[in-house]
């Protein structure tokens, strides 16, 4: 038996489905797969969790590169910001570091 894991980083959030899409459709086959479909570019997820024992500890979205234009963040969140309003998605933590890691 071998042990995969993925480490992920980023600036972003944590994010769920909103009530406006929870029952729909569109995540039938999972949040991931719903971002997957609909995210533009110069955003990325990830997922950190365990899937030994089925815990999926959150879903993240970040900035594909940040501090392209220096180290003010302020254009970087809004147009975060905006993509989550776009998904139709929420956030579950503050604008910043996230990161963590999935293990299957």
């Amino acid at each position: 038996m071998s042990i995969d894991y993925d480490a992920n980083y980023g600036i972003g959030y944590g994010v769920y489905a909103s009530e406006e899409i929870a029952d729909t459709e569109a995540l039938d086959s999972g949040l991931g797969n719903y971002i997957d479909e609909e995210i533009r570019g110069g955003f990325e997820w990830f997922e950190a969790g365990n899937t030994y024992i089925g815990s999926i500890d959150g879903v993240f979205l970040t900035v594909t590169d940040p501090f392209k234009n220096g180290l003010d963040l302020t254009s970087v969140k809004a147009q975060l910001d905006a993509e989550i309003e776009r998904l139709k998605l929420e956030t579950s933590s503050e604008f910043g570091a996230v990161g963590g890691m999935y293990v299957s």
